[in-house]
């Protein structure tokens, strides 16, 4: 018997023993101190280690293997364990003390080899739980095969290392031995989870498009129903019942209409109008609404970064993000709690935003909301941003809140994640990305009073019953309206038409061609005439018009008899002063 480097070599029997230098050099470097074990089967792979004292009886053949052939087993197996890519761990099954260790595992948790050699299972950082390492110890024991698929192992500097661990139980010389074998599953977890984002970011587009296409025609229909109980309000010999119950449809509609705007928000599709903006003005500006919204058994804090960053986006509808995470967080302390609204300026780079589908790297602006409410499980965060998903009662609330949230945010250039644990409480975090535009004030001008024309107008929309009522509003008002349904046709009464024409009003989305393609080829035949977009929906040509820079006067529907009127004038009002100059 020979020892070199802590690994024994002997034979056996009849044969002479071999020369150990040429059996080194044969088997390439060897580790400079290897685990020195009992006997040459301890070595042995597991079906290996297991049949050996038997496979003498057993040979059929009769051949009784040598101590060449242990030999080479015994190097085999010592180069498998030194170079496996997986941890291999061998503990004393009686006392769980490890007994061997392969450098994978030991450079995976940042233990040196002797560090772990000797110690009990629950004496190292991995398993210091000693109840719940000592119960699985004793289920192994008991089953002889344990799997566990996502096991939380701490590195000796404290990092959480997702592992999946498969243990088996054998004897060796009677004695029986664990052996352990450690997969690093991260990269796999990280894998499935980008898998299960896209799949998540899929289907929201998906439910986004459908939402974004009912509520276009929704927005239409409403628009009939709204604008002739306006007409029927002006009546004045209409009897109080009467009167009364056209209100009580004027009201529906409205309620019909902030719903429809929700899916738009969630469809990314509603009409935005974006400016420079300061994000902790407008949280200032909210925090009386808040409070009120929240209640007194509730406290807000705001703690607003310095120097914060200026953002692009619609200032209505970050304030609507506001107050639709302020309402969730109300709602999720029935008792009261503490609310926490934080800004600040952040760097996203390449890492995080890969851990996170919809960030992308580069200056950002944060936007934190916090609350010690009730928290959320994963299986309910893997749901809040779907419309119509609620966790209330039957009645109690849309359930477009969090939804409408997602699409602004997604619309403005953002992104936005959750939080969560049950009894832990929630929090928000949104990334505007940040330019460096000055801020400008928003001024809102004072309504002036309606005034009609005696202008022509050409009116084009393919909703029959929109274009009959919207035809019926401008002529009151001593325009002159020619309407079509048909882009095509539109273009020809266009070009017949002998007198001036001033001003189109066009449905972005209808057949044939779009609005912005109608616009393109009027302006050939009549350069001078304005040009009025009304939709309720965000077409991709109304975007690449503003890709282009081109400016646009737009109505979005279902507006007013009041908005209507106003916008009308207000463009023609512009080409009597663009002719004059």
């Amino acid at each position: 018997m020979e020892q070199r480097n802590g690994t024994i070599f002997f034979m056996r029997n009849a044969l002479p023993a071999p020369n150990v230098d040429e059996v080194l050099r044969d088997a390439g470097p060897q580790p400079k101190k290897p685990r020195c074990l009992s006997s040459v089967t301890e070595h042995l792979p597991l079906s290996s280690a297991a049949e050996a004292p038997n496979k003498a009886k057993n040979n059929t053949n009769g051949h009784i293997p040598t101590e060449n052939g242990l030999l080479d087993s015994e190097v085999r197996y010592r180069r498998l364990f030194e170079a496996a890519q997986d941890g291999i761990l061998i503990l004393d099954a009686e006392a769980g003390f490890i007994t061997d260790v392969n450098p994978f595992l030991a450079n995976l948790l940042g233990y040196s080899h002797p560090e772990l050699l000797g110690k009990s299972l629950w004496d190292l950082g991995p398993f210091k739980d000693v109840e719940a390492s000592k119960s699985a110890f004793r289920e192994l024991k008991a089953k002889r095969y344990v799997r566990y698929e996502n096991l939380p192992l701490e590195t000796k500097g404290g990092l959480s290392v997702g592992v999946e661990v498969v243990s088996n139980v054998y004897q060796v010389n009677g004695k029986k031995v664990i052996q352990c074998n450690i997969r690093d599953i991260r990269h796999r977890k990280d894998a499935e989870q980008r898998e299960d984002r896209l799949r998540q970011a899929h289907k929201m587009e998906a439910v986004g498009q459908l939402a974004g296409g009912l509520a276009h025609d929704f927005n239409n229909l409403l628009g009939v129903i709204l604008g002739y109980c306006e007409i029927l309000e002006t009546q004045t010999a209409l009897p109080e019942p009467t009167r009364g119950m056209i209100l009580e449809i004027h009201n529906a509609g409205t309620s019909a209409k902030n719903l429809t705007q929700r899916l738009l928000a969630f469809s990314r599709r509603q009409v935005l109008q974006p400016v420079i903006m300061d994000l902790n003005e407008t949280v200032l500006h909210m925090e009386t609404m808040l409070g009120r919204m929240i209640g007194d058994d509730i406290e807000l804090v705001g703690v607003l970064g310095g120097n914060l960053g200026r953002i692009k986006a619609d200032p209505s509808q970050v304030e609507q993000v506001l107050m639709n995470l302020a309402i969730n967080a109300r709602d999720a302390m029935p008792k009261g709690g503490k609310i926490v609204i934080e800004t600040e300026n952040v760097e996203i780079d390449e890492a995080y935003a890969r851990q996170n589908l919809h960030a992308k790297p580069g200056p950002h602006v944060m936007l934190t909301m916090s609350d010690t409410g009730t928290g959320m499980d994963l299986e309910t965060q893997s749901h809040i941003f779907e419309p119509f998903f609620s966790t209330k009662p039957p009645g109690q609330g849309t359930g477009l809140g969090l939804s409408t949230v997602f699409g602004i945010v997604k619309q403005s250039g953002g992104a936005i994640a959750v939080y969560s644990e049950p009894d832990a409480g929630t929090t928000f975090k949104i990334w505007f990305p940040r330019c460096d535009e000055v801020a400008v004030a928003t001024q809102h001008e004072k309504g002036k009073p309606l005034r009609g024309g005696t202008e022509t107008i050409l009116l084009v929309d393919d909703a029959a019953s929109l274009r009959a009522l919207t035809r019926r509003l401008l002529e009151d008002c001593g325009y002159t309206v020619l309407d079509s349904g048909d882009p095509a046709e539109a273009l020809r009464i266009a070009g017949e038409h002998p007198g001036p024409l001033p001003l189109m009003i066009t449905d972005v989305v209808m057949p044939g061609f779009s609005g912005s393609v109608l616009a393109e080829k009027l302006a050939r035949i009549r350069p001078e005439t304005k040009v009025l977009y009304a939709s309720g929906y965000n077409d991709d040509s109304m975007i690449q018009l503003r890709v282009r820079g081109q400016d646009y006067a737009f109505l979005e529907k279902p507006f007013t008899r009041v908005d209507l009127l106003r916008k009308v004038r207000e463009l023609l009002d512009s080409c009597t002063q663009t002719s004059s100059q």
